[in-house]
């Protein structure tokens, strides 16, 4: 499943709950892939920050190495970057404005 639109569309349809969020665009967080990404908040609600990084060089999801095991994504694949993961907190854990981060044409 390639197409991210095809992907977008199965996280939503295809769990129990819908999820909070969907990132369509982890690279604008920081990460390496531009890909759709979906969270639940279970017992919680998310805060909703946008902490703009688009500084990674991308990694396409095609010339990744694949598994070694047949159904299970690569290591590399299923990794996110340490500046995502720092922004996914601060944007939607913690709700905490982050200083150093790129701002937009819109801020």
């Amino acid at each position: 499943m390639e197409n991210p639109w095809a992907m977008q569309t199965f996280l939503k349809d295809n769990f129990v709950y819908p999820p909070a969020i969907v990132d369509k665009n982890r690279m604008l967080r920081g990460d390496y892939f531009v890909k759709p990404t979906a969270y639940w908040f279970i017992g919680c609600e998310p805060t909703h920050g946008f902490s703009y990084q688009n500084d990674k060089e991308r990694k396409a999801i095609i010339k990744v190495a694949p598994s070694k095991e047949s159904g299970i994504c690569n290591e590399e694949r299923s990794m996110i970057s340490p500046d995502y993961a720092r922004n996914f907190i601060c944007d939607f854990v913690i709700g905490k404005k982050q200083e150093f981060v790129q701002g937009t044409l819109f801020d």
